[in-house]
Protein backbone atom coordinates (compact mmCIF):
# COMPACT_ATOMS: atom_id res chain seq x y z
CA UNK A 1 0.00 0.00 0.00
CA UNK A 2 2.86 2.35 0.85
CA UNK A 3 4.51 1.56 -2.41
CA UNK A 4 1.34 2.35 -4.30
CA UNK A 5 0.97 5.72 -2.55
CA UNK A 6 4.65 6.53 -3.16
CA UNK A 7 4.31 5.77 -6.89
CA UNK A 8 1.15 7.82 -7.09
CA UNK A 9 2.85 10.72 -5.30
CA UNK A 10 5.81 10.59 -7.67
CA UNK A 11 3.47 10.63 -10.67
CA UNK A 12 1.43 13.62 -9.44
CA UNK A 13 4.32 15.70 -8.06
CA UNK A 14 5.84 16.71 -11.45
CA UNK A 15 2.40 17.78 -12.73
CA UNK A 16 1.91 20.10 -9.75
CA UNK A 17 5.43 21.55 -10.09
CA UNK A 18 4.93 22.66 -13.71
CA UNK A 19 4.58 26.39 -14.36
CA UNK A 20 1.07 27.60 -15.14
CA UNK A 21 0.19 27.94 -18.80
CA UNK A 22 1.00 31.38 -20.22
CA UNK A 23 -1.93 33.76 -20.41
CA UNK A 24 -3.25 34.40 -23.91
CA UNK A 25 -1.94 37.65 -25.44
CA UNK A 26 -3.95 40.72 -24.52
CA UNK A 27 -6.38 41.72 -27.21
CA UNK A 28 -5.96 45.17 -28.61
CA UNK A 29 -9.03 47.24 -29.40
CA UNK A 30 -10.00 46.85 -33.04
CA UNK A 31 -9.25 49.86 -35.20
CA UNK A 32 -12.23 52.08 -35.91
CA UNK A 33 -12.96 51.87 -39.63
CA UNK A 34 -15.06 55.06 -39.54
CA UNK A 35 -12.73 57.20 -37.41
CA UNK A 36 -10.17 59.79 -38.41
CA UNK A 37 -8.67 63.22 -37.80
CA UNK A 38 -10.07 66.52 -39.15
CA UNK A 39 -7.51 67.96 -41.56
CA UNK A 40 -9.42 71.07 -42.73
CA UNK A 41 -12.78 72.82 -42.46
CA UNK A 42 -14.01 75.23 -45.14
CA UNK A 43 -17.27 77.16 -45.51
CA UNK A 44 -19.08 77.09 -48.85
CA UNK A 45 -21.82 79.65 -49.54
CA UNK A 46 -24.43 78.84 -52.16
CA UNK A 47 -26.56 81.63 -53.56
CA UNK A 48 -29.78 80.95 -55.40
CA UNK A 49 -32.77 82.90 -56.54
CA UNK A 50 -36.19 81.71 -55.43
CA UNK A 51 -38.14 79.63 -57.95
CA UNK A 52 -40.80 81.15 -60.16
CA UNK A 53 -44.38 81.28 -59.07
CA UNK A 54 -45.77 81.03 -62.60
CA UNK A 55 -49.13 79.34 -62.56
CA UNK A 56 -49.87 80.35 -58.97
CA UNK A 57 -52.56 82.89 -58.34
CA UNK A 58 -51.29 86.39 -57.74
CA UNK A 59 -52.69 89.48 -56.18
CA UNK A 60 -51.93 93.11 -55.60
CA UNK A 61 -49.17 93.69 -53.07
CA UNK A 62 -47.87 96.89 -51.53
CA UNK A 63 -44.55 96.94 -49.67
CA UNK A 64 -43.69 99.74 -47.28
CA UNK A 65 -40.08 99.70 -46.03
CA UNK A 66 -39.69 100.42 -42.33
CA UNK A 67 -37.67 103.50 -41.60
CA UNK A 68 -38.58 105.26 -44.85
CA UNK A 69 -37.80 104.51 -48.43
CA UNK A 70 -39.75 103.99 -51.62
CA UNK A 71 -43.07 102.14 -51.42
CA UNK A 72 -43.62 99.48 -54.09
CA UNK A 73 -46.96 98.35 -55.49
CA UNK A 74 -47.37 95.50 -57.93
CA UNK A 75 -48.21 91.89 -58.60
CA UNK A 76 -47.23 89.37 -55.94
CA UNK A 77 -45.43 87.32 -58.61
CA UNK A 78 -43.23 90.29 -59.60
CA UNK A 79 -42.21 91.71 -56.22
CA UNK A 80 -39.40 89.98 -54.37
CA UNK A 81 -37.78 88.43 -57.47
CA UNK A 82 -34.53 90.25 -56.74
CA UNK A 83 -34.15 88.38 -53.44
CA UNK A 84 -31.13 86.06 -53.24
CA UNK A 85 -31.11 83.19 -50.75
CA UNK A 86 -27.72 82.34 -49.24
CA UNK A 87 -27.11 78.89 -47.79
CA UNK A 88 -23.96 77.84 -45.91
CA UNK A 89 -22.42 74.39 -45.90
CA UNK A 90 -19.18 73.15 -44.37
CA UNK A 91 -16.76 70.85 -46.21
CA UNK A 92 -14.72 68.88 -43.69
CA UNK A 93 -11.69 66.89 -44.88
CA UNK A 94 -11.10 63.88 -42.61
CA UNK A 95 -8.05 61.64 -42.85
CA UNK A 96 -9.34 58.21 -41.93
CA UNK A 97 -7.32 55.84 -39.75
CA UNK A 98 -6.52 53.68 -42.79
CA UNK A 99 -4.97 56.69 -44.59
CA UNK A 100 -7.86 57.56 -46.94
CA UNK A 101 -9.06 61.16 -47.19
CA UNK A 102 -12.80 61.72 -47.01
CA UNK A 103 -14.72 64.96 -47.59
CA UNK A 104 -17.88 65.24 -45.50
CA UNK A 105 -20.37 68.03 -46.30
CA UNK A 106 -22.53 69.14 -43.38
CA UNK A 107 -25.30 71.76 -43.19
CA UNK A 108 -24.53 72.99 -39.67
CA UNK A 109 -21.26 73.99 -38.11
CA UNK A 110 -20.18 71.44 -35.52
CA UNK A 111 -17.97 71.64 -32.44
CA UNK A 112 -15.04 70.02 -34.23
CA UNK A 113 -12.01 71.79 -35.62
CA UNK A 114 -8.75 70.95 -37.35
CA UNK A 115 -6.84 68.25 -35.45
CA UNK A 116 -9.89 66.80 -33.66
CA UNK A 117 -10.50 63.05 -33.74
CA UNK A 118 -13.96 62.27 -35.14
CA UNK A 119 -16.26 59.38 -36.01
CA UNK A 120 -17.92 59.63 -39.45
CA UNK A 121 -21.49 58.36 -39.86
CA UNK A 122 -22.72 59.15 -43.37
CA UNK A 123 -22.73 62.96 -43.47
CA UNK A 124 -22.54 63.37 -39.69
CA UNK A 125 -19.38 63.91 -37.64
CA UNK A 126 -19.12 63.13 -33.94
CA UNK A 127 -16.08 64.25 -32.02
CA UNK A 128 -14.39 61.42 -30.12
CA UNK A 129 -13.42 62.23 -26.56
CA UNK A 130 -14.48 65.28 -24.66
CA UNK A 131 -12.59 68.52 -24.95
CA UNK A 132 -10.84 69.61 -21.80
CA UNK A 133 -13.17 71.78 -19.75
CA UNK A 134 -12.65 75.50 -20.08
CA UNK A 135 -12.01 77.04 -16.68
CA UNK A 136 -14.70 79.46 -15.57
CA UNK A 137 -13.57 83.08 -15.47
CA UNK A 138 -12.90 84.37 -11.99
CA UNK A 139 -14.86 87.38 -10.89
CA UNK A 140 -12.96 89.86 -8.79
CA UNK A 141 -14.81 92.28 -6.59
Amino acid sequence: MRTLLACLGLAVLPALAQAPAPAPPARTAPACADCGVVRSVSVVEKQQRPGTDAGKPSGLVATVPLGGGKMEVGSSTRLGKDTVLTEKQWNVVVQMDDGRLRVVTVDQQGDWQQGDRVHVEGSRLTRIGAAPPTPAPTVRK
